[in-house]
């Protein structure tokens, strides 16, 4: 009893301190160096560079059946975004749609822009209609061998989720999900977004508009509507800033493309093109519910040192992490080992890939400023840090405690134990007469016991 005692006790402390250690580890000496400063040595794209939309016709950047791998991978090339027709069967997508529509009632609900009539959700990969998404997706004929292309083989599954608009959801601003990109290629791994419309969308629904053309870094040519704004008492009351009039009025209305696909059919963006989701204004048309799937390039062996895009929150459950797009072709298929793909531990890659996990997002935000990740709770560095912190209050005094009992209580316990030792020793020798007369005769301190039996 006792010796189960002092070791739970020194099991506990171990514990305690290996997890204050690593957070101070994370948070005071790892951390601060991971944090990105953007230096001017090594980019590609000058600050500021302006760019127009290179098409205002959604018609250019469609791909059809006939469209090959290297006609979509040139389509991307000049405008950001490509659009591909029937990713999911209208079945399946119609199933998947009736699912969100109740779990965004049901699972919890994940930080967004303009969150107002809006639902964000992750819904888990357990489900058979979430499985069979995955699986169609995976194997569809243009899709995959897109992404090979822009990203390398076994690019990495960094979001999935689903984003649902109601009626009265407003504009969110323009934006590009991510930074540093295309300005520092030799940094950073590439990264796509896909999303996927779970019915028929019109403007009214709130459409995804898109920028193309703005994935390189360049921003579009608006001095006249800074100069418009600069010279509007009007606009300065109603937007703070000019960034704010840009991103929220209709003064890039003439610029964007709005995504209005057809259910089933996904976008297929640089996640560095300015975007933004529209709101929703009409009473009349159906919720607008759109999947987003987002995929990184994976490291490529020992000596691939770039790094995750700045600026992105990656929304995926933990138990998700480390799953390539050919594991999606699997998914529900009884491969119970995945689960130690989350952390790094099973990747089972040939040619020394290794897929993004648990632990890299979470060094991620130490590389960004104000971004959390998401795993179906969401995690900041202040949180982190927070931890720590908390660890590190309740562990010190503890370590006094620690060596306390190691001064003085040891030394008792030692000596109860070592009475403990003896006493079953006698024990096992008045047994081992009793059982074995013979064995113990004339042993001293047993001879007593010896006549007794004879």
């Amino acid at each position: 009893m006792l010796r189960a005692l002092l070791m739970t006790i020194h099991i506990v402390f171990v514990v305690l301190w290996g997890a204050t250690a690593g957070l101070h580890y994370m948070t005071r000496v790892i951390g601060p160096k991971l944090h990105f400063g953007f230096p001017e040595e090594g980019k590609v794209t000058p600050d500021g560079e302006q760019c127009g939309p290179t098409t205002d016709n959604i018609k250019d950047f469609t791909l059809d059946n006939a469209t090959s791998i290297e006609e979509a991978g040139e389509i991307m090339g000049e405008h950001g975004v490509v659009v591909v027709p029937s990713i999911l069967q209208k079945e399946t997508t119609q199933a998947f749609r009736d699912y969100v529509l109740k779990a965004n009632h049901i699972l919890p609900q994940i930080d967004l822009k303009m969150p107002e009539n809006r639902y964000h959700i992750m819904p888990p990969h357990t489900e058979p209609i979430v499985q069979k998404v995955f699986n169609e997706l995976a194997e569809h004929h243009q899709l995959r061998p897109l992404l090979d292309k822009l990203l390398g083989p076994e690019a990495t599954l960094m979001i999935f989720c689903v984003v649902t608009n109601t009626y009265g959801a407003i504009d969110q601003d323009f934006h590009g999900d991510s930074t540093g990109i295309a300005t520092y290629p030799e940094v950073f791994v590439p990264e796509f977004q896909l999303g996927i419309a779970l019915q028929d969308t019109t403007e009214e629904m709130g459409a995804t508009s898109i920028i193309p053309g703005t994935s390189t870094g360049c921003v579009p040519d608006w001095d006249e509507h800074e100069e418009k704004y600069n010279n509007d008492e009007d606009l300065q009351s109603r937007y703070d800033t000019f960034d704010d009039y840009i991103g929220y009025s209709e003064a890039l209305a003439d610029l964007d493309v709005k995504a209005t696909l057809s259910q089933g059919d996904g976008f297929l963006y640089h996640t560095a093109t300015m975007h933004r989701a529209r709101g929703h204004t009409d009473p009349d048309a159906p919720d607008r519910a759109v999947a987003f799937f987002t995929f990184v390039g994976s490291r490529r062996g020992k000596d691939d040192a770039r790094i995750l895009p700045l600026g992105q929150v990656y929304a995926l459950k933990w138990n998700m992490w480390g799953r390539t797009v050919a594991d999606m072709a699997t998914l529900g298929k009884g491969r119970p080992w995945y689960f130690w793909k989350a952390f790094g531990l099973w990747n089972g890659r040939s040619g020394g890939v290794r897929p993004w996990n648990v632990l890299d997002s979470i060094f991620y935000i130490f590389r960004n400023d104000h971004i959390n990740a998401a795993f179906g709770f969401d995690l900041r560095k202040e949180d982190i840090e927070n931890w720590q912190t908390m660890l590190e209050s309740f562990v010190i005094p503890l370590t006094f405690l620690y060596m306390l009992l190691l001064a003085f209580v040891l030394p008792l316990c030692l000596r109860l134990l070592e009475e403990e030792k003896e006493e079953e020793e006698v024990a096992w020798s008045v047994d081992g007469a009793l059982c074995y007369p013979r064995a113990v005769k004339g042993v001293e301190g047993n001879v007593n016991v010896h006549k007794k039996v004879d």
